[in-house]
């Protein structure tokens, strides 16, 4: 009886091995993030902690696991989030680096810089009336990274697996913006 069980775990094992493939590429992502809290305001303290900007970028590291150079690279990075309020992901910036890997090579590949501001929803006491402030702007909750040659995926990494849902939206493809140089500060507001 137990013959049938063997067969069917060796004939899974050989289907298995037979579509198991060994990325080519590993990436490796590190976060570089800031949020700056505007300065209490001396007239109403309480206001101040609820006005923030995120500034983000991503280190990228890209390392090759195979004998052979790739050339042509495209690396791809996604900043997703949100607006304050609600808790729809989706794509807030999207950037793009070129990039070759020399066999068995490494390379550090930097995207832009990204600043988004927000205001949470809070209540402010002037002169004794309360007056409700109500949420606004864009609030960063995560990335996506994705390195491809031509049309072919290579790697990819998310900061949420969830987020491959959000990149491959339809709403998500359309053409990247120009990136600013990495290590440039952002645009004004």
């Amino acid at each position: 009886m137990k013959l049938p069980s063997v067969f069917l775990a060796a004939l899974s094992a050989a289907i298995l091995s037979a579509h198991a493939e060994v990325a080519p590429i590993r990436i490796t992502v590190e976060p570089v993030r800031k949020t700056e809290v505007k300065k209490a305001d001396p007239k109403n303290k309480a206001a101040a902690s609820h006005d923030k900007t995120q500034v983000m970028s991503l280190k990228i590291q890209l390392d090759n696991n195979s004998a052979q150079a790739l050339d042509g690279l495209m690396v791809k990075y996604w900043f997703i989030g949100h607006a304050v309020g609600e808790h729809t992901a989706k794509a807030l910036v999207e950037g793009e680096r070129k990039s070759s890997l020399t066999a068995r090579g490494r390379e550090m590949v930097d995207s832009e810089v990204v600043s988004k501001h927000y205001v949470e929803e809070h209540t402010e006491v002037v002169n004794k009336k309360a007056t409700k402030v109500p949420a606004s702007g864009e609030k960063i909750i995560g990335y996506a990274v994705r390195v491809l040659q031509g049309d072919k995926v290579l790697g990819e990494y998310y900061s949420d697996l969830a987020y491959k849902a959000v990149i491959n939206s339809p709403a998500a493809s359309a053409e990247p913006k120009p990136a600013a140089k990495p290590g440039a500060k952002p645009a004004a507001k």
